[in-house]
């Protein structure tokens, strides 16, 4: 979709896939619910990521699957969206690989956290 110029339709599909795994995609995200997720995001990193769960696969299908449907939903938000629903879904992303395992889409999970942290470096809770 989203090379085709439909970004809205590549969001709309994301969401309603990842709804129907289980995921909560919330049809607003405010600012306040970034400033909230992003420094617990950071926390979980820093408590979790070492050897250990870099050792730890995903095991479960239905995480695997949503966590590849999160890296579409980002770069649609990217285009339509403001930057602060960006960084919520980034950090749903990372959180569902800290509290999961790893898996072959942690690499990028982690890559746009790096990126929404850069976009977001004066904000006051990074």
């Amino acid at each position: 979709f989203s090379s085709q110029g439909k970004v809205v339709d590549a969001y709309n599909t994301c969401s309603s896939m990842l709804s129907h795994l289980g995921e909560t995609i919330p049809e607003t995200v405010t600012p306040q619910a970034v400033e909230a997720i992003v420094p617990e995001t950071l926390q979980m990193v820093r408590e979790i990521y070492g050897a250990e769960w870099l050792g730890k696969k995903i095991e479960n299908e239905s995480v695997r699957q949503i966590l590849k449907f999160y890296p579409a939903l980002i770069n649609a938000s990217y285009i339509f969206k403001q930057p602060h629903v960006v960084a919520y879904f980034v950090c749903r992303m990372v959180k569902l690989s800290l509290q999961h395992g790893v898996s072959k889409y942690t690499p990028l999970a982690f890559l746009h956290l790096a990126n929404t942290l850069m976009s977001f470096d004066t904000a006051p809770f990074i």
